[in-house]
């Protein structure tokens, strides 16, 4: 198979995988909107919170891995490279830039965000990029 063959269905598999986050984060926005108006959190329980915060990371989930991918891609046609590993690249760290909003989510729901929390949360989030850019991909 000639390298135009393999781009064409690199192409189609990459649509693919895009077109499946694009539909889970639908999907997770549209349970996080039907939870937030049809439950007050006393009345969900524990259990609906604990499912309102794993949705939420699903949904981060989901846009940070669109967004990694993007990234990858844009800076790989920026250089004049091609783009490799992409699902695994940006799987890994779209799981590990998901977890900013919802750390953020959750210190606003106990008690508030100040400065110093914020500053936690960005060197958290530096250390886990820098690992996931050391490990073997």
């Amino acid at each position: 198979m000639n390298g135009v063959g393999q781009t064409e269905s690199t192409r189609l598999c990459y649509n693919a995988l895009m077109k499946k986050w694009l539909l889970l984060s639908i999907v997770a926005f549209i349970a996080l909107m039907a939870m937030m108006f049809g439950f007050s959190p006393s009345n969900i329980g524990p259990l609906g919170i604990l499912l309102f915060f794993t949705t939420c990371y699903v949904l981060f989930l989901g846009l940070a891995v669109i967004c990694c991918r993007l990234f990858f891609i844009l800076k790989a046609k920026w250089r004049g490279e091609q783009a490799a590993n992409l699902n695994r690249r940006g799987l890994y760290y779209g799981a590990a830039i998901a977890l900013a909003p919802l750390l953020l989510l959750m210190m606003g729901s106990i008690g508030g965000i100040a400065i110093f929390e914020v500053i936690l949360v960005v060197l958290l989030e530096i250390l886990l990029c820098f690992l996931v850019s050391h490990s073997r991909l």
